[in-house]
């Protein structure tokens, strides 16, 4: 046997004929293979491992899905798992991408996007991120995403004092910053946001020395 350039195996030159070279060299064709479901697909890539065409990196098996969504429904194998060609993944919940996230990150890159239930979300390369309508100076290859918390801290006569960090710091820029007074105590009043970063931000408070809890609400991208 030989192979062709399009790497399929052919009979080679002055090789007589033969029935099982005829049937590897149609085994051998890259063909869209018409599957049911992940079911199917599992069983496919079973029965291909111990024969002369194991499904891998170098020879990756092409299929449709019957039960995907009708525009993705043709999908290819990539380590391991069966991706849509269409680049949009599919979940019933949002834990369920989660899930695929962690065991299969390697495939992705930050953009690619998926769909959980009938919400759009893209992977911003740690997580699957839920895009909103931004203002027009926002680069439409990045997308919004808020943070929220409770801090304590002690502050000086002053008002300093209280400096957040983000949970998780905005890739690009820190756009707003909302804070109120957790306590309501009359202790103290929020005069305001000072050093905002994608990092965090720090509250200046006004009234007496003493301990402040802020409430505090976030946006960036």
């Amino acid at each position: 046997m030989a192979t062709d350039v399009k790497k399929h195996s052919t009979i080679a030159a002055g090789e007589a004929p033969k029935r099982d070279a005829l049937a590897k060299a149609l085994l051998s064709i890259s063909d869209v293979v018409p599957t049911a479901n992940a079911t199917e697909q599992a069983q496919i890539v079973d029965a291909l491992s111990g024969g002369d065409f194991p499904v891998s990196a170098a020879r990756p098996l092409a299929t449709t899905r019957g039960d995907a969504r009708p525009l993705h429904q043709i999908e290819v194998s990539r380590g391991g798992v069966f991706v849509p060609t269409s680049g949009v993944l599919s979940f019933a919940t949002k834990t369920a991408a989660d899930n695929w996230a962690s065991a299969n990150g390697s495939l992705l890159s930050p953009g690619d996007q998926c769909v959980i239930g009938a919400g759009q979300y893209q992977w911003d390369g740690t997580g699957w991120r839920r895009p909103v309508e931004v203002e027009p100076g926002v680069s439409p290859t990045s997308f919004v995403f808020t943070q929220a918390g409770t801090s304590v801290a002690s502050v000086d006569g002053s008002g300093n004092g209280m400096n957040i960090s983000f949970y998780r710091p905005f890739p690009n820029a820190h756009l707003a910053t909302v804070v109120t007074d957790g306590d309501a105590s009359g202790g103290g009043t929020v005069r305001g946001v000072v050093n905002p970063s994608k990092a965090g931000f720090s509250v200046l408070w006004g009234g007496a020395a003493g301990l402040r809890r802020a409430n505090w609400f976030a946006v960036g991208y």
